[in-house]
C-alpha cells in the first residue's frame, strides 16, 4: 500500500476516534436533561397550585380592599401552574439554550479533531513512506545479492565442469607428445588410438554439461489449458512406464473429474524428472514408484513415492535449488528438480519433499478449476 493510501484512512480513523466521545456526551447529557426534567414536574405541585388559586379567588371576594394584591398573586400562581402544565416549553428552552453553547463546542472540537487528524494522518504516511521506501531498497539489495549469488554459484559450476575434462585432456596431450619422440610408430599409434578415445570421452562429457545447461536455460513458457489431470496423469504414466528402465509405475486416483490450466508436455517432463531423480538416487536396482492424485474444492494433490532411499536430511531443504543433489556422477549437475520447481510454480501450483516413514516423496500442489 502507498502511502498515500494510507493517509485517508488514518485521517477518518483519528478523526471517529476524536468525534465519538462528543457525540456520547451529546447523548448522555440529553438524556440526564430529560430525565430531571422527568423529575422535576410533578402532578401534585400542580394540584397545590390549583388549590392555592382557589383560595386567592376567595381572598379577593371576601377582602375587596386587597382583591388587587390577590390578583396579581393569583396570576403569577397561574402563569407557574401553565408552565407545570406544559414543561415541554421549559425543556425546549433549556434544551435550546444547551445545544447552541453544546454545538459551539462540538463544532470547536470538531475542528481540532480534524485538524489533529490531518496532522497525525500526514506525519504516520510519512513515516509509513519513509519504512517503506526502506524496505523496498533493502528488498532490492537482497534480491541483487541473490542474483549475483545464484551468477556466482553457476559460474563455479561451469567452470568445475569444464576445468574437470580438459585437465586430462592437457594431460593426454603432453603425454602423447612426449612418446612421439620416445616411442616407435606402432606403439605410438596404439597411444594415438587409446588417447583419441579418451579425449572423446571427455569431450563427450563437455559437450553434454553445455547441453544439460541449455536446456535448462531455455525451458520454454508454460502454455497452459484447462484439462482432467487423471487422463492427462494416466496417459503419461502409460508411456513413461513403456520407455523408463529401472522402474515400475503405479497410479492410483480418487478424482476422476480433477481439472487443471496444465502445459501437458511441460507436466510430463515434471513427472519424468522425479522418475529419473528416483532411478539415478538408486542405481542397480528396479525402484517402485506409487503415483496418487487426490483433490478437493481448491487444489489438486498429486504425490509421487518410491521405495528408494530418502534425501539425506541436511539436503532435503535444499533439494530444488539448482546444482544441488545427493548423487555422484558426471550427469548429475543438480537441475532436474529445480526445472521441475520452475514449471509447477508457473502453473500456479507449488511443489515439495517429504520423507513418508522412510519412503521418498514429492507432493504437487495445483490449483483446481472445476
Amino acid at each position: 500500500m502507498k502511502a498515500t493510501d494510507v493517509r485517508v484512512p488514518l485521517f477518518l480513523t483519528i478523526l471517529i476516534m476524536s468525534s465519538a466521545p462528543l457525540i456520547a456526551a451529546s447523548y448522555l447529557l440529553d438524556r440526564s436533561l430529560r430525565t430531571s426534567l422527568n423529575l422535576g414536574f410533578n402532578p401534585q405541585v400542580v394540584q397545590v397550585l390549583d388549590q392555592a388559586s382557589e383560595n386567592l379567588r376567595a381572598l379577593g371576594k371576601l377582602d375587596a380592599d386587597n382583591r388587587d394584591t390577590y390578583r396579581a398573586q393569583f396570576e403569577e400562581l397561574q402563569s407557574l401552574r401553565h408552565v407545570y402544565d406544559n414543561p415541554r416549553l421549559i425543556r425546549r428552552s433549556i434544551e435550546d439554550s444547551i445545544k447552541i453553547y453544546f454545538g459551539a463546542g462540538f463544532i470547536a472540537a470538531i475542528l481540532l479533531a480534524v485538524v489533529a487528524a490531518s496532522l497525525l494522518s500526514s506525519r504516520i504516511a510519512r513515516r509509513y513512506r519513509l519504512t517503506y521506501e526502506e524496505l523496498i531498497g533493502q528488498r532490492e539489495k537482497v534480491r541483487y545479492l541473490q542474483e549475483m549469488s545464484s551468477w556466482q554459484e553457476l559460474a563455479r559450476m561451469l567452470a568445475h565442469e569444464i576445468k574437470n575434462p580438459l585437465t586430462p585432456i592437457e594431460v593426454l596431450v603432453s603425454s602423447l607428445s612426449r612418446s612421439y619422440l620416445q616411442k616407435g610408430a606402432p606403439e605410438f599409434r596404439e597411444q594415438l588410438d587409446q588417447t583419441q578415445k579418451m579425449i572423446r570421452e571427455e569431450l563427450d562429457h563437455l559437450k553434454n554439461t553445455v547441453n544439460r545447461f541449455g536446456e535448462f536455460a531455455r525451458l520454454p513458457r508454460v502454455e497452459a489449458v484447462e484439462r482432467n489431470v487423471t487422463d492427462v496423469l494416466a496417459a503419461h504414466i502409460e508411456a513413461m512406464t513403456a520407455t523408463t528402465e529401472g522402474a515400475e509405475i503405479s497410479f492410483h486416483s480418487d478424482a476422476r473429474n480433477a481439472r487443471a490450466r496444465v502445459d501437458v508436455t511441460l507436466l510430463r517432463q515434471v513427472l519424468s524428472n522425479i522418475v529419473r531423480n528416483g532411478i539415478e538416487a538408486n542405481p542397480g536396482r528396479r525402484v517402485r514408484f506409487d503415483i496418487a492424485l487426490t483433490s478437493d474444492a481448491k487444489q489438486i494433490q498429486i504425490c509421487v513415492a518410491n521405495d528408494g532411499v530418502a534425501v539425506p536430511e541436511d539436503l532435503a531443504p535444499r533439494i530444488f535449488d539448482p546444482y544441488v543433489s545427493s548423487k555422484t556422477g558426471n550427469n548429475n549437475m543438480g537441475l532436474g528438480l529445480a526445472i521441475v520447481k520452475k514449471i509447477v510454480i508457473e502453473h500456479g501450483g507449488d511443489v515439495s519433499y517429504r520423507d513418508s516413514t522412510g519412503r521418498p516423496c514429492f507432493v504437487i500442489l495445483l490449483p483446481n478449476v472445476t
